[in-house]
């Protein structure tokens, strides 16, 4: 069973290569990876080796050299805008996963346009330039797809009106995904729709908590690590009380796509946690880890702010706005409980009790990107 992988130097697709090596070499359920990487001051091949060799990866590494690993690897040196149909035929693989993407939340025109490239341009172009050799291909989109929901969703996306999104990165996702469910219909591809909510460290191979890049929740880190560390200020938050953040561990994505790789039934699959995280149950530990005794969580927005407020509500309050602000999306999570108690996984995947450790994780690294 061979497969091509985009977005392997990524904070996902790093981990679905890591979980296809032990799967390869353990296991025998899967045989090549073939990986898509672009050179840049080093060469295709010098970066999948910094992914593999970096000191951030999962302690399981250690129990294969560097040669079995690269027996099941090889390493196609090209952008994605680059490949080509005729340059693809000469590696044999069936399937595709294509985890490549950019998570900008961003509301600013630079990052519309990017994501609209990155997400939904790069991905009609892989679609336009597979081989014949391909019969499925599996996306991974975003649990973040159906945008905003008043009710409790479930992995049909084609149940619900979808048209209300929080930012254009939602928007690219989703129209990212009905693309990719149209082209593969017409084309008789099989397809898989894979969407992961907000990804954590790791919580489940040791080292935990890491992850190769902090982005995304982790920004609300960064700002306050920055700009709120020790601040006197009366911080006012605006959250939704009965809201929270669902988070899911990186580790815990990549074996949720390799068991929907192994389980080509499984047509979509929301790799969600059952129980997402409340904003009024994190946000004052997160708070006080930073040294900011003095703060409110409130209904709505206020008004006369200070300077750290209005600091905050201009840059990464305004990204986070409509995740702690308004209702949350919540999902229905039969599908995704089946896997959990197939790996025996406490139905919060670890996130409640691990949040600081993560967020305290993180400030030590200095927020520093792997590779």
């Amino acid at each position: 069973m061979n497969c091509l992988l985009t977005g392997s130097t990524g904070i996902l697709g790093s981990h679905i290569l890591f979980e296809w090596i032990r799967k390869a070499l353990e296991e025998n359920s899967v045989n090549h990876l073939f990986v898509v990487i672009r050179s840049n001051h080093r060469s295709a091949y010098q970066r999948l080796l910094a992914v593999l060799q970096d000191e951030s990866r999962p302690e399981f590494l250690d129990n294969y050299s560097l040669d079995e690993c690269l027996q099941k690897i090889t390493v196609l040196d090209s952008d994605l805008v680059s490949l080509q149909a005729s340059n693809l035929r000469n590696y044999e693989f069936d399937t595709v996963i294509h985890a490549a993407a950019s998570t900008s939340l961003s509301q600013t025109t630079t990052s519309r346009d990017k994501v609209h490239k990155q997400n939904l341009l790069v991905t009609k172009h892989l679609l336009k330039h597979l081989p014949g050799c391909v019969k499925r291909f599996i996306y991974i989109g975003t649990a973040y797809s159906y945008g905003i929901q008043e009710k409790k969703v479930h992995e049909k996306i084609e149940d619900y009106s979808v048209t209300n999104f929080r930012n254009a990165y939602e928007k690219s996702k989703f129209e990212s995904e009905t693309y990719v469910k149209q082209f593969c219909l017409k084309h008789k591809l099989k397809v898989q729709i894979l969407r992961p909510s907000i990804i954590c460290g790791r919580l489940i191979d040791k080292p935990y908590y890491e992850t190769p890049k902090f982005d995304v929740f982790y920004s609300w880190a960064i700002f306050l690590n920055k700009y709120a560390r020790g601040s006197k200020d009366n911080f006012r938050i605006w959250i939704n009380k009965d809201s929270g953040l669902n988070i899911v561990p990186v580790d815990f994505v990549s074996k949720a796509v390799l068991y929907a790789y192994l389980k080509p039934s499984i047509k979509e699959l929301n790799i969600v946690n059952p129980e997402p995280i409340l904003h009024k149950n994190y946000i004052g530990h997160v708070l006080h880890y930073f040294n900011i005794p003095s703060f409110e969580l409130l209904t709505q927005m206020p008004i006369h702010l200070n300077q750290l407020e209005s600091l905050y509500y201009k840059s990464i309050g305004a990204v986070f706005e409509k995740y702690i602000s308004i209702p949350d999306l919540k999902f229905h999570s039969d599908a995704i409980l089946k896997l959990i108690h197939q790996l025996q996984l406490d139905s919060t995947l670890g996130v409640h009790e691990n949040f600081i450790n993560l967020i305290n994780f993180s400030v030590e690294k200095n927020f520093r990107k792997s590779y």
